[in-house]
């Protein structure tokens, strides 16, 4: 006797290296809910909206390094994951969506089946790099096992596969088959070479590491590298942890960041590692070499000296050591690139209390901590200001810019990582996209703390409003509840703090306390960290 589509595709699940589901039941799902409860080895999370099974998904696989995955019912379903997909596409983050589908027979018939959409591949296709539709239980072994490889291949994003009901529950012999082994795409030697010979024939070489060092697990490779080139480095906001930002070559962020933009274009040569090269200040003059896992990326932006089409590990790994074959020792920069950062830092600090209550918060975490930002006024001064010591640590959403993002990733990345403090940094109007997720943190007992900074908008559209449109105000001003009484009426802990001043003490005990917890810090309205 064989067993069902939904058993086969837990077993399958299992074979991939799954042990963790973020997902929300529903009709079309029953029959894979019962295969899964028969795999305890995976763990199902149950949110209480669609949009946070792709967060927490996307938090999971960029802090622990594996595939994250959501489960939903389709239509409806799939549209509310959407905005998860897209930032886990614009992250490069490796997330696969089980979606299902309506009855076999009626797909794509227009019938005003429950979740019908007419093609459901369509909505899905702009934040995907891959997406399938598998009919029949025989099939779904093959289906989610290339679902995986597409994820975990090449550049690593986000791959959909949806089932109908019937698939789930008819009855098959076939079996569950292993992952697909991943090959890293290797450098070119001869492109290496000449990577090299420009770089060691500069003066003042400028390395930008983007997300793809710490995707990649690079960061050990590409701190050799800048040692031998005496090489300062710059970070985007995605590429913060790729090297520790105690180290004398760590010179900040740049993400339009006026401050860094003058050392940035004082470099006669830029070594891009796993970057768009977007908003990093360059001229377009000067000379680039690039390494990227994404040839379409090599000349995108730039027309680099040199392109090399690499995962950012071994292409760096390839570099250094043709580097120390070729390059002279180099004296050191160390004092001229602490004295950048400190002058940019405190330029920052010049802005308004933002930075300092960033620096109370970098203060108040273990070195080891992750960090979740929002797209909210103190998120932008994480960008910018909040120093990274350890890899997979900082969870942006890249130029999705996504409103809700920040507390859900928090989520997902504690499941990940349950021994490490997981703190979401988060605005009023921001946290409300995902309040309700509260009941997913205390029902499944994921320890995040969140810092809900609240002035009482949508702060960064109000500021426009105030300081490009004469001061009318329309649309962007928030009546908030006490979040920290919110929380408790959750089950979690709950703050709310009389000022920022507050704010360590009040993060230092929510994390000791190893609950869920909220706390509210009350902000004035800031000014923009990019005058």
């Amino acid at each position: 006797m064989g067993i069902t589509g939904g058993r086969l595709l837990a077993d399958t699940l299992v074979a991939q290296g799954v042990t963790q589901i973020f997902g929300l039941p529903g009709d079309q799902l029953m029959h894979a809910l019962d295969g899964l409860h028969a795999r305890p080895e995976i763990r199902w999370v149950t949110t209480r909206h669609e949009q946070a099974t792709t967060y927490m998904a996307d938090g999971y696989a960029r802090t622990s390094g594996r595939t994250g995955v959501s489960m939903v019912v389709p239509g409806v379903g799939v549209y509310n994951a959407a905005a998860g997909l897209a930032t886990a596409w614009a992250c490069s983050s490796p997330v696969v969506q089980i979606a299902g589908q309506v009855n076999r027979d009626g797909i794509g018939k227009t019938l005003g089946l429950l979740h019908e959409v007419h093609d459901q591949l369509e909505i899905v296709r702009p934040v995907t790099k891959w997406r399938e539709r598998v009919l029949r239980a025989d099939d779904i072994p093959a289906g989610v096992r290339e679902a995986f490889r597409q994820a975990r291949s090449g550049r690593t994003r986000p791959a959909h596969i949806e089932i109908p009901p019937e698939a789930f529950a008819e009855e098959t012999d076939a079996l569950p088959l292993d992952a697909a082994p991943v090959e890293p795409v290797t450098p070119d030697p001869d492109a290496v070479r000449r990577a090299a010979e420009q770089l060691a024939s500069a003066q003042r070489p400028l390395i930008l590491a983007g997300g793809g060092v710490s995707l990649s697990g690079a960061r050990e490779e590409l701190t050799q590298v800048a040692e031998l080139l005496q090489a300062g480095v710059v970070v985007t906001r995605e590429g913060k942890g790729a090297i520790d930002d105690r180290s004398p070559l760590s010179v900040g962020t740049m993400w339009n960041n006026p401050r860094l933009r003058p050392f940035v274009q004082d470099a006669d040569i830029i070594l891009a590692v796993g970057t768009r090269f977007s908003g990093t200040g360059a001229l377009p003059e000067q000379p680039v070499v690039r390494i990227d896992v994404d040839p379409e990326e090599l000349d995108r932006g730039c027309t680099p000296l040199v392109g090399i089409t690499a995962d950012a590990r071994l292409g760096l790994a390839a570099l250094r050591d043709t580097l120390d074959a070729v390059a002279k020792p180099r004296a050191s920069r160390a004092a001229e690139l602490r004295a950048v950062r400190a002058q940019v830092e405190e330029r920052q600090r010049a802005l308004g209390p933002a930075a300092g209550i960033v620096e109370s918060l970098r203060a108040a975490l273990p070195d080891d901590a992750i960090l979740a930002v929002g797209t909210t006024s103190l998120g932008y001064m994480c960008h910018m200001h909040f120093p990274v010591y350890a890899p997979r640590s900082y969870l942006g959403s890249s130029y999705m810019g996504t409103l809700g993002f920040a507390f859900p990733c928090a989520l997902g990345a504690k499941v990940a990582a349950p021994d490490r403090p997981v703190v979401a940094v988060i605005g009023d109007g921001g946290f409300g996209f995902a309040a309700m997720e509260l009941a997913t943190a205390v029902q499944h007992d994921i320890a995040a703390v969140t810092l809900v900074f609240n002035d009482g908008a949508y702060g960064n559209s109000n500021r426009d409003q105030r300081e490009r449109f004469g001061g009318r105000e329309i649309g962007t001003l928030l009546r908030n509840p006490d979040f920290g009484a919110l929380a408790r009426a959750f089950g979690a802990d709950g703050a709310r703090l009389a000022s920022a001043d507050q704010l360590g003490d009040a993060l230092r005990e929510a994390l000791a306390g190893g609950r869920p917890a909220v706390i509210e810090c009350p902000i004035p309205r800031l000014p923009s960290v990019f005058a």
